[in-house]
């Protein structure tokens, strides 16, 4: 199966050669290449990653561009993944005289190479000349030979650069990869373009003759000559190239020549090294090809000839084996920008991050993020307050780095930064709110009794419902009755007057006993006499001193009879207390009360003494005719001279010369009219004592 693998492909290969000789532009595509046979691919890249970048792990599905110049486009091919910011080397393959690009990157697995060797492929088309066949307007040895104008360098280098801008080529590793025609345009394009091109690799092609005087010095590319020793089309050693159409023969110098001039101007050793052997032709087994450097370059590029022994024109490769050993050579000294951020990978700490490249202090973070680019220990500061946040207590605290205590709250912010359990201060007095029962007090921090008043300024710091004593008398303002008072704190009867002062203090009537009395002054009548408190009757005068209390008019009884003296016409007698006829004698002893004229009645008769004529004699009290006998027993009351009438004949005994006869009397004549005498004098006596008794009542 391997030997007629190597055969068919062989056979291809002749039919490819011979195409481009015979019919040109006939066997080549112009569009994108249909890629639907080739098989898959493997790649090197990496799927880690550090942190949230790493590798791109590209893909076997490719991408494709046309890009155009001067109406001329090409076809760019792109890896899977691809990231325009993150740029890829640039392989720009030239195919040989009549062939096509496709088919020169075909011939040369440059499509494997892609994702083999992670780069960018450019496979553009020749100019067709007016036989057919496309051609690269390279040295005059190969191959304009319409004398065509066309300026091959400035379009392909105009392609390199939409590349670049638009498409995420990497501009400092650009290599050409030409055969034949295509490998006499590469050595063209580093004379003209030698600082603009990483290296080519010239795979049976050559320089300029006269290489001093043709190929400008504008660079110092690495320049890799690849040429069979059996190339019977452009020969090893150099030759003459004929132009059918002008008769000329232009020289190509041979492949060690064309190696020679280049290391040369670029300093390196005269003489080649061979360096090694590499098996690049079918069949694989073989070390068929050596490489021949030449050392020690002043310029720091590279110039080598890999010289395939009995080698053709268009050899059979092993699949993969040229462009995965020609890429990475003419790459020499190129170090990629894997992240795109304009460092390459060799300056770059951080390879895969495009904001990154530098870590200074070697802390793992990069100095664009490093906030402490210069401290090995810090990287961010998340506050921005220039101290980092492995030693900012606070990271996110603008206005504090460090919590010295370790509560949470920064020192510049923490009243009390040595003590993890407080944090504030707000009255400042050196106590910690979480400590100070008042913390906006700065006079107070602790409340014992927890009333809301300062121990400083509480008079009771263990008493929770006092705090005051403002009299200071040892009580409580809130329960001290009189806060103000420094003698008073209760008063048990509510009337206004401490208890201390309160001569009564259960009595809400009483407080004052000015006397001493044990009677208030409020009910005390006589508040300043200690023996009196009373005055039932308003009169003036206290009861303990007035003998008739009851009495508004009356104070004092001197005789104790029940009848103060104001009323009692006898003070002093105990007996007496009315004189009713003010005759001055009391009521109590006056048999007459009322007769202001009598008071006694000795006989008991009815009759005052002062009008009973006989005041002994209960049986008589009228004398009318004063002759000592009384009326009731005066046979002749109204005559003085005459009281009995022993024989009843109307003649007194003293003038009846015959008193005991009745019938004899020498008055009987004087009878009548001296009755008629004594009956007016009796109406005249009663009208007088009528009269004097009505004076005396009035």
């Amino acid at each position: 199966m391997v030997g007629m693998g190597v055969v068919k492909k062989q056979l291809s290969l002749a039919f490819l050669l011979l195409a481009s000789i015979a019919f040109g532009p006939h066997l080549t595509g112009s569009g994108p290449a249909d890629l639907d046979g080739i098989a898959g691919m493997s790649t090197d890249s990496s799927n880690g990653s550090e942190g949230e970048y790493g590798p791109i792990e590209y893909s076997d599905q490719f991408e494709y561009a046309g890009i155009e110049v001067d109406n001329r486009s090409a076809t760019l091919m792109m890896p899977g993944g691809h990231d325009y910011s993150r740029p890829l080397p640039l392989v720009v393959s030239l195919h040989g005289h009549g062939s096509s690009g496709y088919w020169g990157a075909w011939y040369l697995d440059l499509f494997d190479s892609v994702l083999d060797n992670e780069h960018l492929l450019l496979y553009p088309n020749g100019t067709m000349n007016p036989i057919g066949n496309r051609f690269w307007n390279a040295t005059p040895a190969c191959c304009n030979y319409w004398d065509q104008d066309v300026d091959d360098v400035g379009w392909l280098m105009g392609l390199v650069d939409l590349a670049i801008e638009n498409y995420g080529a990497d501009p400092e590793g650009v290599v050409f990869v030409g055969h034949s025609n295509g490998g006499f345009m590469s050595h063209r394009l580093v004379c003209e373009q030698g600082d603009r091109i990483r290296g080519i690799v010239s795979f049976a092609g050559s320089t300029f003759d006269e290489f001093d005087d043709s190929c400008a010095d504008t660079g110092s590319p690495n320049i890799l000559q690849v040429h069979g020793t059996y190339d019977w089309v452009i020969f090893y050693d150099g030759g003459y190239d004929h132009d059918y159409f002008d008769g000329e023969d232009n020289y190509y110098p041979g492949a060690e020549s064309t190696v020679e001039s280049w290391a040369n101007r670029s300093g390196c050793d005269i003489g080649y090294t061979q360096t090694g052997h590499l098996d690049l032709v079918t069949p694989s087994g073989t070390n068929d090809t050596d490489t021949l450097e030449h050392l020690n370059c002043s310029d720091g590029n590279r110039v080598e000839l890999w010289r395939i022994n009995q080698g053709s024109h268009a050899p059979a490769f092993r699949d993969g084996q040229f462009p995965n050993a020609t890429v990475p050579w003419a790459l020499s000294g190129f170090v990629r920008d894997s992240d795109g951020d304009g460092v390459r990978d060799d300056l770059d700490q951080f390879l895969y991050n495009p904001n990154e490249w530098n870590d200074t202090d070697g802390d793992g973070v990069g100095d664009n993020s490093d906030a402490f680019p210069g401290d090995p220990s810090e990287w961010t500061d998340t506050d921005g307050d220039g101290v980092g946040d492995n030693s900012d207590d606070l990271p996110d605290d603008p206005t504090e780095t460090t919590d010295t205590d370790g509560d949470g709250v920064g020192d510049n912010s923490d009243d009390l930064p040595d003590d993890p359990t407080e944090t504030t201060d707000t009255d400042g007095d050196g106590v910690g709110d979480n400590s100070d029962d008042l913390p906006d007090d700065p006079t107070e921090t602790t409340d014992t009794d927890g009333d809301g008043v300062g121990d400083n300024s509480d008079a009771f710091p263990t008493d929770p419902s006092e705090w005051d004593d403002w009299d200071g008398d040892g009580v409580g303002d809130n329960s001290d009755a009189f806060p103000r008072t420094p003698g008073e704190w209760d008063d048990s009867d509510g009337d206004g007057v401490g208890d201390n002062s309160d001569a009564f203090p259960t009595d809400p009537s009483e407080w004052d006993d000015t006397d001493g009395d044990g009677v208030g002054d409020n009910s005390d009548a006589f508040p300043t006499d200690p023996s009196e408190w009373d005055d039932t009757d308003g009169d003036g005068v206290g009861d303990n001193s007035d003998d008739l209390p009851d009495d508004p008019t009356e104070a004092t009884d001197t005789d104790g009879d029940g009848v103060g003296d104001n009323s009692d016409a006898f003070p002093t007698d105990p007996i007496e207390w009315g004189d009713w006829d003010g005759d001055g004698f009391g009521d109590n002893s006056d048999a007459f009360p009322e007769d202001p004229s009598e008071w006694s009645d000795t006989d008991g008769d009815g009759v005052g003494d002062n009008f009973d004529a006989f005041p002994d004699d209960g049986r008589e009290d009228s004398d009318y005719d004063n002759d000592g006998h009384g009326d009731n027993s005066d046979a002749f009351p109204e005559d003085p001279s005459e009281w009995d009438d022993t024989d009843g004949d109307g003649v007194g005994d003293v003038s009846d010369s015959f008193p005991e006869d009745p019938s004899k009397s020498e008055r009987r004549v004087l009878i009548p009219t001296l009755a008629m005498v004594v009956g007016l004098a009796i109406i005249v006596s009663i009208a007088n004592w009528a009269l004097t008794k009505r004076r005396s009542g009035s």
